[in-house]
């Protein structure tokens, strides 16, 4: 019985040991807001998509982001909620994640509007909220993050 708890010991303390190490790669990873591109519209609501490029410096070790909830703005008012899961980057590689955000006409002003609608470089966008990643035992650890962009988002036909 007593080799058994050490054996259940060892592998808790390895598998610790290893998801402090993906712990640790996760958060030496660097994003970025790449793009805010409008993909649809009608008259009550715009369709967006939104990409974060996630790179993981690591020369060896794979990152691996669980999941991502945050908030995106354009010029401090918020757009939407946005989220990412289960996102794996390569050692040295950059990922593009991609979340679809459709966004009622009610949610934002009508000065926002009009730049939205017209295509304006003036918008500032700006994504904050956690990366969270699994910890040892089944935990999940937070990483807050807060990425901005300045710029016009793309439009596609």
């Amino acid at each position: 019985m007593k080799k058994l708890f050490l054996f259940i010991l060892c592998a808790g303390m390895l598998s610790a040991c290893a998801s402090v190490k993906e712990a640790q790669n996760v958060a030496n990873c660097q994003f970025a807001l790449k793009s805010v591109e409008l993909t649809d519209y009608n008259l009550t609501s715009f369709g967006f998509d939104v990409v974060v490029a996630i790179t993981n410096p690591n020369k060896t070790e794979a990152a691996t982001v669980k999941r991502f909830e945050g908030v995106l703005t354009a010029n401090d008012d918020k757009m939407a909620d946005v989220t990412l899961k289960d996102v794996r980057i390569e050692p040295r590689a950059t990922k593009n994640a991609k979340a679809k955000i459709t966004v009622p006409m009610s949610a934002f002003n009508s000065k926002l509007l009009g730049l939205i609608s017209m295509g304006s470089g003036t918008l500032d966008y700006h994504l904050t909220g956690t990366m969270y990643f699994d910890g040892p035992l089944g935990t999940e650890i937070p990483v807050p993050v807060d990425i901005g962009r300045y710029g016009s988002y793309n439009i596609t036909d």
